[in-house]
């Protein structure tokens, strides 16, 4: 058994209430972003944050692990969040995504062309990632009155295509934030995989289930349907997620559940049908 780092409440940054009276304007507007986007360090030099719906997930220890990246044009928020940690875009080593869906990938090629960082994701998930010259991502929503609808302002999100350098399987381990175990966890989209890391008690599990609520009226739930693959195949991903030991739980959508993450997420998968 490794030892958990005790997991601490989520703090947001500097609040407002701590800029001095020298403060400059440039300081102000950037704890007025943070307050608005709620950037959130949740266990020691572990970040979330938190833009238009969705999450980057930042993990700076002597080099930078970036987990997602938003919706295209987030990957310049990220950099700029690294410069105020007085870190540069070429500290970053990895940058993986989850899976495909534009609210995940969009950042990538920013954060790609602009740092040395490898990028990595599943292997199912590279076709699209990479995919050729005027093709575009398959829209997310999978019910297929919505999807058409929405196909035209779905395709205004794509990002660039983008080369991944590190295919990733289940059982891929990763040098990030004292040794990271990839967990390919279908269901949502084929190749969606989730992050687990051991010697800090934390995992990043995307979007493979939801967790709505606060406070002690939260709980977990399933995927969103309209969004998911396949429900079946997610609901086998989240027994297997439930047999893991962690503390903390991140997902892309929500807030983190942090202190006694495993149990909780045990209890909802021994319910599913």
């Amino acid at each position: 058994q490794k030892a958990l780092i005790p997991a601490q409440k989520p703090r947001g940054f500097n609040s407002l209430s701590g800029l001095g009276k020298g403060a400059s304007r440039k300081d102000v507007t950037w704890e007025l972003i943070m307050e608005l986007f709620k950037l959130r360090e949740i266990i020691p030099n572990f970040y979330q944050l938190s833009w238009g719906f969705t999450s980057v997930f930042v993990l700076v220890e002597e080099r930078v692990t970036v987990v997602d990246a938003g919706w295209f044009g987030d990957g310049r928020r990220v950099l700029d969040f690294l410069r105020r940690q007085g870190r540069s875009p070429q500290d970053i080593s990895y940058l993986i995504s989850t899976h495909y869906h534009p609210d995940h990938i969009g950042g990538m090629p920013y954060l790609k062309a602009n740092s040395p960082g490898q990028t990595a994701a599943h292997a199912e998930e590279i076709a699209y990632i990479q995919r050729g010259p005027g093709q575009k991502l398959p829209n997310p929503l999978h019910h297929p009155t919505l999807a058409r609808l929405t196909a035209p302002i779905f395709s205004t999100f794509d990002p660039p295509p983008f080369p991944v350098d590190l295919p990733l399987q289940d059982g891929s381990m990763l040098d990030s934030f004292g040794g990271m175990e990839v967990i390919h966890s279908p269901g949502h989209t084929r190749g969606s995989i989730c992050l687990y890391f051991p010697n800090h008690g934390l995992l990043i599990a995307g979007d493979s289930l939801q967790c709505p609520g606060r406070g002690p009226h939260r709980n977990f739930d399933l995927p969103r349907a309209w969004f998911t693959e396949d429900m079946e195949q997610a609901k086998e991903s989240i027994r297997r997620l439930a047999r893991l030991d962690f503390d903390v739980l991140c997902l892309s959508h929500f807030s983190p559940w942090v202190g006694g993450a495993d149990k909780a997420l045990r209890h909802f998968a021994n319910r599913l049908d």
